[in-house]
């Protein structure tokens, strides 16, 4: 059967696996959702800047989220989870992980959804989901050895494997162009959307005053270079693996985007 019998990218056969290095067709797919990912970016962002100096109307900002409820989950596996992170991952990283979690709480407050969503499970992944690269002692995908390390933090914490498979396929899908939510699940789905805010700097889905109030906790400042420095080392380690695949486009696309402090004007009604 060839390539066609390997499992999805991302999903639970592939981790089990070990995150086996992407077949040829697997490596087209991916680039071509990575750049749909970006053109579709590109069109929004075009007429948000215009907005913003005045070419054409500003846009109205989402609405703003109460972070106060989002604090991360004072429990045993979320301490441990940001315990991990802080002992082996670099500060931009850290940082980077925090932010994550953040927006991905925003995005999915805005998105109206009424199912309620694994606040604890989202946040042991956010902190998570990067700390693989970190990892000297891993064979294979940096994203597995996150993953597995979620595992294993989580089965100690008493989570039933559900719960665990839910918080592992929301860090090996993280990379994935698409994450749709009836296939991986909501904290996979959200996390991905969340992640995307912050890595190619989406300042038009978050309210200013959220943006300045995560901004100043977790500042973004050398995340571009520490992100360039930490995907070229696993790609040059796993030449199979997605960041590999990527070559200098995710990099490229963290260099080339950045958040401003600076608030919007205020969209004026339209005299009458």
């Amino acid at each position: 059967m060839g390539n066609n019998s390997r499992p999805p990218v991302g999903s639970l056969e592939w981790e089990k696996l070990g995150g086996p290095p992407l077949s040829l067709s697997q490596r087209l797919i991916l680039l071509a959702g990575t750049a749909a990912v970006l053109l579709g970016d590109a069109g929004p962002r075009l007429r948000w800047s215009l907005g913003r100096r005045g070419v054409m109307p500003a846009p109205h900002p989402p609405r703003k989220i109460d972070l106060a409820g989002w604090a991360p989950p004072q429990t045993p596996a979320v301490r441990a989870a940001e315990q991990h992170l802080r002992a082996v991952a670099s500060p931009h990283i850290i940082d980077h992980s925090f932010r994550t979690y953040c927006f991905t709480a925003i995005r999915y407050e805005l998105s109206h959804n009424s199912a309620p969503l694994d606040r604890e499970a989202l946040c042991v992944a956010a902190l998570l989901h990067d700390t693989g690269l970190f990892d000297p002692n891993r064979q294979g995908c940096f994203i597995v050895a996150g993953a597995r390390h979620a595992r294993q933090i989580t089965a100690a914490a008493g989570w039933a494997t559900p719960r665990q498979d839910s918080v592992a396929l929301a860090i090996t899908t993280n990379l994935n162009p698409f994450v749709p939510a009836h296939r991986y699940g909501p904290v996979a789905h959200y996390l991905r959307e969340g992640g995307l805010v912050d890595v190619i700097a989406q300042q038009r889905a978050i309210h200013p005053d959220n943006l300045e109030e995560i901004l100043d906790r977790y500042p973004r400042d050398g995340f571009a270079e520490d992100t360039a420095r930490l995907v070229g080392q696993e790609a040059r380690r796993n030449p199979g693996c997605r960041f590999a695949c990527f070559g200098p486009i995710f990099p490229t696309a963290v260099r080339w985007s950045s958040f401003s402090h600076q608030k919007p004007p205020e969209p004026t009604s339209a005299k009458t």
